[in-house]
């Protein structure tokens, strides 16, 4: 019995191994790190212990993240997601809860020898209602907000314009068109210009 048993093992393996090589898909587990103990491969992190709700999931190519980057809201729900080009260049896109674009702009992720890894937004960043409408246009220098227009309607209404995070002039605008400037040194307004 044991014999016949032996024989019938050997000669399926033996069929196994002449039908040839099976596809196989070998994935990573994720969460892994590179012999220098840098983030390599897929990667996800989750609200829960239980590994069920997710928070985040991408790649990693030795510490820098590749590819694209999704980020859920605890209600499950994309948040916004980041598509990587090379050198950490990055377009990130915010989302509606119906699956619509509610901002969109460029980004970088910068690592390196001895220094923090650092995320900023530079730039021009547009804000879109759910309709799809643009809303505000904001445009940033290395992670610093430097002007930021509010449209409604399709038309610009507000236009903010900083320096070294503060706020130094405030343009109104009536149907398309400029009608007072406000001048702001140390967050008070200096001076108004009305334009009409």
């Amino acid at each position: 019995m044991r014999l016949s048993r032996l024989l019938l093992f050997v000669g399926c393996a033996m069929l196994g191994a002449c039908a040839g090589p099976r596809a196989t898909t070998h994935h990573a587990p994720p969460n892994r790190s590179d012999r220098a103990g840098h983030a390599q491969g897929p990667w996800r992190t989750y609200y829960d212990s239980a590994n069920t709700r997710p928070f985040t999931t991408g790649r990693y190519r030795h510490g820098r993240p590749i590819r694209t980057f999704r980020y859920y809201a605890p209600t499950g729900l994309l948040d916004h997601s980041e598509h990587y080009r090379r050198a950490g260049f990055c377009e990130v896109t915010y989302w509606h809860p119906d699956g619509r674009v509610a901002r969109r702009g460029p980004a970088q992720w910068v690592t390196g020898r001895g220094k923090a890894p650092r995320f900023y937004w530079y730039g021009t960043w547009t804000s879109y209602a759910p309709d799809g409408q643009t809303t505000g246009i904001q445009n940033y220098t290395d992670g610093i907000l430097t002007r930021a227009e509010t449209y409604a309607g399709g038309q610009l209404t507000l236009a903010e314009n900083y320096v070294a995070n503060r706020l130094t002039r405030v343009e109104t605008y009536r149907e398309g068109k400029l009608t007072q400037v406000d001048t702001y040194e140390n967050n008070r307004v200096i001076r108004t210009t009305n334009t009409l």
